[in-house]
């Protein structure tokens, strides 16, 4: 303890471009001395602290390195206690019990829902079934402009639906952790990106205890990338699309666009890489490896989702909800396009990962001993 704190934090992972703005550091920050900037990253807010300070970590405070899905070992340690053993270089997805392509029974949750509506469907049944007291997700934001994301906690059906499908702006969802903790919520599912999702693996690794009691259920969105709201809102603006009439979006090698005028249009997905938000240049990890589900729609027919079951809390909740007649599942081999694409994307992510030429001896095995819980 006091070993490594903020200070090693920022300069290992913030300052050389490697954090995604995940926002577990300021979720787990005991004294709310860390905080979020609007273009996505963590800041030192302390009184009196520097960019790279904080006296909390020079007293021996060092959880927001252990909540950090990017510090040091992070991703071997991770692999060894959830699953193990560490991932195989040819293990270009990670770990999986089960690969299924899903699609939910009920046509309001189907149609509400991204592709095959499998995250409502979890998120519903856990609720309804005292699984979970709420869940971390996003929801469509007008503090930025219409069509923007922002962390939501959800806790009834009826905000579930509410926040269903994707946005590919950036959400960091964690944050919503800070309203579960106000209304003092006890079982907590979070649904986020890839980045998010490890948060999973690093409560669990590194003994950050009050999250890992509370975080019954993460649910990964497989990403590749995200967008700035700025960028999306001037490509459609190029091709006399305002983002206002936007009512959803989706990307399968192309960018799909649905109006309110109940028109559809599809651009060059091309056309919006220059506006890639820059904490996704460096993510390694396209298929949201340390989720207990991980999730997209990414195969030939739209109205089904890839499901990666990985963890045996994920493989429980599937089964609730398959036996519950809520879920009709079929093995994710029929889907030829959906498994290719899952290790094309999951390679391409893959050489992402930082050399220790990039960032020194931050990467170097061992450096960050597991913490026992």
């Amino acid at each position: 303890m006091g070993d490594v704190h903020w200070r090693e934090l920022y300069r290992e992972v913030v300052e050389p471009g490697l954090c995604t703005g995940c926002a577990a550091c300021v979720m787990v920050c005991p004294r709310d001395v860390l905080g979020y900037t609007e273009d996505y990253w963590p800041v030192q807010i302390g009184e009196g602290m520097d960019k790279d300070q904080c006296v909390i970590g020079d007293r021996g405070c060092d959880i927001c390195t252990r909540a950090c899905p990017r510090f040091r070992n992070w991703e071997t340690d991770i692999d060894e206690v959830l699953f193990g053993q560490p991932r195989e270089p040819d293990q270009v997805y990670g770990h999986v019990r089960s690969i299924l392509l899903t699609r939910a029974t009920e046509k309001t949750v189907h149609e509400q829902g991204q592709d095959g509506g499998l995250v409502s469907t979890l998120l519903i049944w856990g609720l309804e079934n005292e699984m979970i007291d709420g869940a971390l997700t996003s929801a469509i934001t007008e503090t930025r402009g219409p069509f923007d994301s922002e962390p939501a906690l959800v806790t009834d059906r009826e905000g579930v639906l509410a926040t269903a499908g994707s946005r590919y702006t950036y959400s960091a969802n964690p944050l919503a952790m800070k309203q579960a903790d106000e209304q003092k919520l006890k079982q907590i599912a979070l649904v986020g990106m890839s980045c998010q999702a490890s948060i999973n693996g690093t409560v669990e690794t590194y003994g950050v205890n009050k999250y890992k009691r509370k975080i019954a259920l993460t649910i990964g969105l497989l990403c590749s990338k995200t967008f700035t709201y700025e960028g999306q809102k001037l490509v459609l603006a190029n091709h006399d699309i305002d983002i206002n009439d936007v009512v959803k979006v989706n990307i399968k090698g192309r960018y799909m666009v649905w109006l309110r005028d109940g028109s559809y249009h599809e651009l060059p997905l091309k056309e919006f890489h220059p506006y890639t938000r820059e904490g996704c240049k460096k993510c390694p990890d396209f298929a949201a490896e340390h989720a207990d589900i991980s999730t997209g729609g990414i195969g030939a027919d739209d109205n089904w989702t890839l499901t990666l079951i990985r963890t045996a809390r994920g493989e429980e909740w599937m089964k609730g909800v398959i036996d519950a007649g809520l879920i009709e599942a079929r093995p994710g081999e029929e889907d030829p396009v959906a498994m290719n694409l899952l290790t094309k994307l999951s390679t391409v992510s893959r050489k992402r990962w930082p050399t220790d030429d990039l960032v020194g001896d931050a990467r170097r095995p061992g450096l960050l001993p597991i913490i026992s819980t």
